[in-house]
C-alpha cells in the first residue's frame, strides 16, 4: 500500500496546494506567450485594424508623448514610453525584469511605465550637489510592485546623460545561482588581503563583458594611475586605458575578479576629477549582507557571504568614498536565500548590519498601481491584445481583476492572460 501524502500545513493553507496553483498559473502564462509569439503578425495586423476603430481604445490615455526620462513630469505618470529596439542592448542589457524581457518579442516593443517613485530620484538626480559623496536611493516594497522596472527607468535616464553606469545586476545571484562557480583567491602580486576568500570567475567574466558592453567609450578615455601585476609575463602599466584592465579580466577568467576590483578602485580615483558622473545601480542590494550562500565545498563547509571577493569589492565601493555619483538600489526579498521574506521594509532586510552600512540613504517606496495606472496598464495588455478575453475588459471584469491582482504589476502581468 502507499505511502499517504505528506501535506505540510502553514496558517491553514496547504503547501502543496499553493505550489501546485502557482505552477498552473506559471504555465498558462508560459504557454501564453509562447502562443503569442508564434502569431505576431497576426496579432500586429489586428492591433492596427483595432486602433483605426474610433473609440476603441484610449491610446491616448496609455501612451506617453515623450520617449526621453529627461523631459518626462508627473503629467506623465502612468503612461508607457518606449525604447528603440535596437537600443535595447546598449541601455539595458542586463538586470531588467524577467517578465518584461519576455514581451519585448511579442509585443515588439520595450516599453516602461512612467512611475512616481523613478520620477522623484530623478528630480532628485537633477539637483543633487555632485561635488560631495554619493548619496544612497533604496528603492523598496511589495513582491512585484515595480522596483525592478523603475529602477530600469532611471538607469535610461541616467544613461541618456551620458553617466558611466557600474551595474550590479543582481546582488543576490553570487550567493544562490553559481553553485560550483568558485576558486581559492590567489594575487600574484600579494596574496595577504585575499587570504581565505573565494573567486566566482565565470560570474564576474560575465559582468565584466556587460560592462564593456555599456561604457566602452568611457574605458578608453579613463586611465590607470597605478601598475598592476597579473602574472610573470603579463602586467597593467601606469596610464594604461582601463579597456585594458577589462579585456585582462575576460582572457584570464582567473583575474576576472581582481579585474572587478582594479576597475571600481579606479573609478573611485577617477571620480575625483569630475569629468563623467558615475551610477552605481544595485538590485536586491541586502543580498550583499546575507550571512550564507548556498556554495558548499567538498567536506561540508558552507562558503559565507563575506568570504566572496566579489563581495568585497562591491561592498567597498558601497561605502561611498568618490564623489561625482549616485547610487540606486532596490531592496527585494524575493530573489534572497536565508532570509526572512515576509517584510518587505528596509531594517528588515537589511538586517542591523546592512541598514548601519547604507545609512544614511534616502527611502523610495514602490506601491502598487493606483488607479490610473492599473487602468493604464490594461487598456496597454489590450491593446497589444495580450488580454484575449473581451469579459475581463468589462467594468465587472476590471474589477475582479483588480480584486485578484491586489494592483500587483508583477501579477497583472501574469494573470491577464490566463483569464
Amino acid at each position: 500500500m502507499a505511502a499517504p501524502m505528506r501535506v505540510f500545513s502553514r496558517k491553514g493553507i496547504t503547501w502543496h496546494c499553493r505550489r501546485a496553483a502557482h505552477q498552473q498559473s506559471k504555465a498558462k502564462y508560459v504557454a501564453h506567450t509562447q502562443r503569442y509569439c508564434t502569431s505576431t503578425s497576426e496579432t500586429e495586423s489586428k492591433s492596427t485594424d483595432s486602433v483605426a476603430t474610433p473609440g476603441t481604445f484610449k491610446q491616448d490615455f496609455f501612451r506617453a508623448t515623450e520617449n526621453d526620462p529627461t523631459n518626462q513630469t508627473l503629467k506623465h505618470e502612468g503612461q508607457f514610453y518606449s525604447i528603440p529596439l535596437d537600443q535595447v542592448k546598449s541601455i539595458l542589457p542586463v538586470g531588467t525584469s524577467t517578465k518584461w524581457q519576455r514581451l519585448i518579442q511579442p509585443f515588439q516593443e520595450a516599453s516602461i511605465m512612467v512611475r512616481r517613485p523613478a520620477l522623484e530620484v530623478i528630480n532628485y538626480l537633477k539637483q543633487a550637489d555632485y561635488t560631495n559623496p554619493p548619496v544612497k536611493y533604496a528603492l523598496y516594497g511589495k513582491k512585484g510592485s515595480g522596483k525592478t522596472m523603475s529602477l530600469s527607468h532611471i538607469i535610461h535616464y541616467c544613461h541618456s546623460q551620458g553617466w558611466l553606469i557600474v551595474h550590479l545586476p543582481d546582488a543576490s545571484q553570487m550567493n544562490y545561482k553559481f553553485k560550483f562557480d568558485y576558486i581559492d583567491n590567489y594575487s600574484y602580486k600579494d596574496s595577504t588581503p585575499y587570504e581565505c576568500m573565494y573567486d566566482q570567475p565565470v560570474y564576474a567574466a560575465e559582468w565584466l563583458a556587460h560592462f564593456k558592453q555599456r561604457n566602452h567609450k568611457f574605458l578608453s578615455e579613463i586611465t590607470t594611475t597605478e601598475a598592476y601585476i597579473w602574472s610573470k609575463r603579463e602586467t597593467t602599466e601606469k596610464g594604461e586605458p582601463l579597456l585594458d584592465v577589462v579585456n585582462q579580466g575576460l582572457k584570464r577568467p582567473k583575474n576576472s575578479c581582481d579585474a572587478i576590483g582594479v576597475i571600481l578602485k579606479e573609478l573611485e580615483h577617477h571620480s575625483m576629477s569630475g569629468k563623467n558622473r558615475i551610477l552605481f545601480a544595485v538590485k536586491t542590494v541586502n543580498g550583499l549582507f546575507a550571512p550564507l550562500t548556498n556554495i558548499r565545498k567538498p567536506g561540508g563547509y558552507v562558503i559565507p557571504v563575506a568570504e566572496l571577493t566579489l563581495n568585497m569589492h562591491f561592498k567597498n565601493f558601497l561605502r561611498g568614498n568618490w564623489t561625482n555619483g549616485a547610487m540606486v538600489m532596490t531592496v527585494d526579498s524575493q530573489n534572497t536565500r536565508n532570509q526572512p521574506n515576509h517584510d518587505f521594509k528596509p531594517l528588515h532586510l537589511l538586517q542591523k548590519e546592512g541598514f548601519e552600512f547604507l545609512d544614511p540613504f534616502v527611502p523610495i517606496f514602490v506601491d502598487n498601481y493606483n488607479e490610473k495606472e492599473m487602468e493604464s496598464c490594461i487598456e496597454f495588455y489590450r491593446h497589444k491584445r495580450w488580454i484575449e478575453n473581451d469579459t475581463v475588459v468589462t467594468e465587472d471584469g476590471r474589477k475582479q481583476l483588480k480584486f485578484l491582482t491586489e494592483n500587483s504589476p508583477g501579477l497583472l502581468t501574469m494573470m491577464s492572460p490566463t483569464m
